[in-house]
């Protein structure tokens, strides 16, 4: 029997819910030839000395003809391909890897039947979350009254517990050491003089600074590529921040002022040893965090308790104030999703927006929004169309959203004290202006 027929065999006997199936797949087991008799559940898999193989319904065990002695059976970057048959929410063949197969079991299939198309590549909760906020309700009174297009409470705990269940698989598929995580990428210093060597005349700025870290952390990625670790590493800060500074280049500290222009460079990483004569402004810098991490994270809670009670009296009282003005929008494929909930108005007519796909019809154009900046009604009163949908499910809540300005203040504080990435970015200057 080929490893993908048991693959197949195990998911549809449900056994992506069961921890033991998941280890002996997806990792080298060192067990007493014996103990497979102990537990003969369908399509168990058995690693002996003669070759990898699976339990069979009627308990006599099978070769895995393609595993290969000494290995794991399963890795969950190998690709596979699928068709309907093997997995519900699959609607044709396609080509995808035992890992995606394995999750769509679990954390799709398992919680929401075929509601949600097969996914491949990366699955993240956000990637999935994006899908059920669009249509998401309250358990009904009763089953009978759910409908097959909708996603609901019990679905979404059902999913919760699929997620959680997967932290119990991280010393499978996630390993935080490699011996490539653990060593700088070979070469580096060479590359890192010449950097050095040919932007000599401005390595007190920080664009070129950004410039030689961007540089130095591609440099690093290429050598990371197709490591395990990536698992674990992925990206971002622990990539951009935490390794670059550790093995590739400390790079740019500004100091207590903060100097958006300027900064004062560390050459070394920290693998090569502290540069002495910097001491000075590597303390500064912790200075400046803590003091904006403590200190400084007293003025977004202020904020948030003065807007809180500056905007204590806002209510909303009445459906619609009947304003023709709006807020002017330019709708891209990054921002419009936010005009789901609300209503756009030309001067004359009101249109109402409810889905992601009604948004889509205004890609590339700009409209206007109706917004509670132009709401005619009186005082400190807005209506349920200015202020869009997801406001008006609680209307006397209006305060705790404008208090999430004070809260934006104190996140800004509170992320002083982490290492941040320096990078350069495209500006539109015309935008900007505006």
């Amino acid at each position: 029997m080929l490893k993908r027929d048991v693959f197949q065999k195990a998911m549809q006997a449900g056994l992506y819910k069961k921890l033991a199936w998941l280890i002996g797949a997806f990792s080298e087991v060192d067990e007493d030839p014996t103990e497979w008799e102990k537990d003969k559940y369908a399509w168990r898999i058995v690693q002996l000395t003669s070759g990898n193989y699976a339990v069979q319904e009627d308990g006599s065990l099978v070769l895995i003809e393609d595993a290969k002695r000494g290995q794991p059976v399963f890795e969950f970057n190998d690709e596979v391909q699928i068709t309907a048959a093997d997995v519900p929410n699959c609607k044709e063949p396609l080509n995808t890897t035992y890992g995606n197969w394995f999750i769509n079991w679990l954390v799709l299939v398992m919680p929401f039947g075929t509601k949600i198309p097969y996914m491949d590549g990366s699955i993240t909760p956000s990637r999935i979350e994006t899908i059920l906020l669009k249509n998401f309700y309250d358990n009904p009174a009763s089953p009978l009254e759910e409908k097959p297009d909708r996603f609901y409470v019990r679905e979404y705990l059902v999913y919760v517990e699929s997620l959680y269940f997967l932290t119990g698989l991280t010393q499978l598929c996630v390993w935080a050491a490699t011996r490539k995580t653990l060593l700088p990428p070979p070469g580096v210093a060479a590359l890192k003089a010449k950097l050095l060597k040919e932007n000599e005349g401005d390595l007190d700025k920080l664009a070129t600074i950004a410039k030689i870290d961007a540089q130095l952390v591609k440099y690093d990625l290429d050598y990371l590529k197709g490591d395990p670790g990536m698992n674990f590493l992925r990206g971002g800060k622990a990539i951009e921040v935490v390794r670059k500074r550790k093995f590739l280049m400390v790079g740019a500290e500004t100091g207590l002022d903060e100097n958006t222009v300027h900064g004062d460079l560390i050459k070394n990483s920290l693998v090569e040893g502290w540069e002495v004569a910097k001491f000075p402004i590597m303390m500064d810098t912790l200075r400046a965090g803590s003091f904006n991490r403590g200190a400084q994270t007293q003025l977004g809670g202020v904020s948030v308790k003065w807007l809180l009670r500056a905007s204590s009296n806002m209510n909303i009282v009445a459906e619609d104030c009947g304003s023709k003005t709006g807020s002017e929008f330019e709708v891209n494929e990054a921002n419009r999703s936010r005009l789901v909930g609300f209503t756009l108005t030309d001067g004359k007519k009101d249109t109402k927006i409810s889905t992601d796909e009604e948004a889509g019809k205004y890609l590339g154009q700009t409209v206007y929004i109706r917004s509670p900046m132009y709401c005619q009604l009186p005082h400190t009163d807005f209506c349920r169309v200015c202020v869009g949908d997801r406001l008006a499910v609680n209307p006397d809540g209006l305060s705790v959203a404008v208090s999430e300005y004070g809260s934006q203040i104190l996140s800004i504080f509170l992320a002083a004290m982490h290492g941040k990435k320096l990078s350069t970015a495209h500006m539109e200057y015309k935008t900007a202006i505006v």
